[in-house]
């Protein structure tokens, strides 16, 4: 859950951005999420709750007003990093900004019954603060647009993948990480000037807004044509495995942090003869999940009979591959 800074006096600066996560088990959270959020109106203000606390800065929060039409909100319990000073039963004024791509709320006056505390916004707190605000009036999307063609070699795979790694790379996203590696000797100078904050006027109210969306919702979503005249869009997150995984593999211990974490890729294209089609590579523990959805039946087809030779090619490359799905899209 993010919370932008208002611009009033006394605001508590966020000391941590967070996904949004529902509180309550659900089979899917991110089809959960959004049909909560679309309760939520955009601009107005609501009561958030503080329920409990269930880390050392981290609570449940109750989010309580109206929708749209007037009517109360439905079960929209969130979890917020509100930072230390924040307290069980306080309540918060909140104004929802956007949800895309998690929901985004203004903290419009400080948390209650905090006695003798006093608060400061720092100055980078504030040159943030000025570069988001400047990011939302010019209507910044979170979705890093590609400005050309990423590859001019469709038919070689391995040139595909360094391409993309280098778009990704060379994006700004991640400067200062490379900044620190280049400290390190790990990176290169000619490579530190290509990147977007060493050109001439460089956006960076845009490129602070994205690398912050990037940590808030621990997710990288790109667009752009990844070779001449094919689009595709891009998703790279980080989710929480699956309960039923740990079942199969009969490991109901304490769940590790960095266990409990897997990445996934997915990629969208409208293929010219193909239709569209979508894949989602999973990657946990070095071991491989692919699947892959096609809206045509004969596109899903063509698909099934080459699965095997797609199965022995990822295992030739050195990946353990667990599963490997081709089904019609719904």
């Amino acid at each position: 859950m993010m919370l932008k800074l208002a611009d009033v006096a006394g605001v508590n600066p966020v000391s941590r951005i967070m996904p949004v996560l529902v509180v309550d088990s659900i089979g899917s959270i991110t089809q959960e999420l959004g049909d909560r959020a679309t309760q939520l109106v955009k601009g107005q203000e609501y009561f958030a709750h503080v329920l409990a606390k269930i880390g050392d800065t981290t609570y449940t929060v109750k989010v309580e007003g109206t929708d749209l039409e007037g009517d109360a909100l439905k079960d929209i319990v969130l979890k917020m990093d509100l930072g230390a000073s924040a307290k069980t039963g306080q309540t918060l004024s909140l104004r929802y900004m956007h949800g895309d791509p998690v929901a985004t709320f203004l903290l419009t006056t400080t948390p209650t019954n905090i006695l003798g505390s006093t608060t400061e916004i720092s100055a980078a707190a504030s040159l943030i603060g000025n570069f988001l605000k400047q990011a939302e009036s010019d209507g910044v999307s979170a979705r890093i647009e590609a400005t050309s063609v990423i590859t001019q070699t469709p038919n070689n795979p391995q040139a595909i993948a360094q391409d993309l790694k280098h778009a990704v790379s060379s994006s700004g996203l991640f400067y200062e990480s490379h900044l620190s590696e280049l400290l390190q000797g790990n990176q290169t100078l000619a490579a530190i000037k290509q990147e977007p904050q060493n050109q001439a006027n460089p956006p960076i109210a845009a490129l602070m807004s994205q690398q912050l969306a990037v940590l808030e919702s621990q997710r990288m979503s790109w667009h752009g044509e990844v070779w001449l005249g094919q689009k595709m869009d891009w998703d790279v997150f980080l989710e929480s495995r699956d309960a039923t995984e740990d079942e199969t593999q009969g490991s109901p211990s304490q769940p590790n942090e960095q266990e409990d974490r897997l990445i996934s890729s997915e990629m969208t294209l409208h293929l010219p003869h193909l239709g569209k089609v979508s894949t989602k590579i999973s990657l946990v523990d070095g071991r491989m999940r692919i699947s892959i959805l096609a809206d045509q039946a004969v596109t899903l087809d063509a698909l099934k009979n080459q699965r095997k030779n797609l199965a022995e090619a990822i295992v030739r490359n050195g990946q353990q591959l667990d599963a490997l799905t081709m089904l019609k899209h719904e």
